[in-house]
């Protein structure tokens, strides 16, 4: 019988697929960061949250933008055209209330360079990018299909956490 965290990312697969399809010609130019699920409810947050504390080698949450933000470091690594993805943002939901349940963006960083010259890169292969201005950072979007998206991020998560909030 598959485990509870297998079975929660067996919907992942599909857009993780369309990410490698998409991601093909950027092998040598970005690293698969982290994958997004986005809760639509505080008891959904909660649930899945305690799911991964017994099978996460890493967790830490922050409030960020009014609501929780779980970054966990799972145990079975999910393959990608652009190396293994180690890392889950789990959301909590909006103050607004607006989020549904899914697996919303991928996180990808450059290899070398900053951000503005994989998002040229990114804009070379023929993908419409969005600059996305939120209140904590700014991130370039892309849009693959069922409207899950690429975010662009100048580094890894995890190296954002250390730096800024485990100092």
């Amino acid at each position: 019988m598959p485990s509870p965290t297998l079975k929660f990312f067996a919907p992942a697969w599909p857009h993780l697929r369309a990410f490698d399809a998409w991601a093909a010609p950027l092998v040598k130019h970005a690293v698969a960061d982290h994958l997004c699920y986005h809760c639509s409810s505080h008891e959904e947050y909660e649930r899945l949250r305690a799911m991964f504390e017994p099978d996460s080698r890493f967790m830490h949450q922050a409030w960020i933008s009014g609501r929780r933000i779980a970054v966990i470091r799972f145990n079975l690594p999910l393959g990608t055209a652009l190396g293994f993805i180690r890392v889950l943002e789990l959301s909590d939901q909006k103050p607004d209330g607006s989020q549904t349940s899914r697996f919303d963006h991928v996180e990808i960083y450059p290899r070398t360079g900053g951000i503005e010259e994989l998002a040229l890169i990114v804009a070379g292969i023929g993908t419409e990018l969005k600059l996305s201005a939120k209140a904590h950072h700014t991130t370039y979007d892309a849009r693959l299909a069922d409207g899950f998206r690429v975010r662009l991020e100048p580094e890894a998560l995890l190296t954002k956490i250390a730096r800024e909030e485990m100092t």
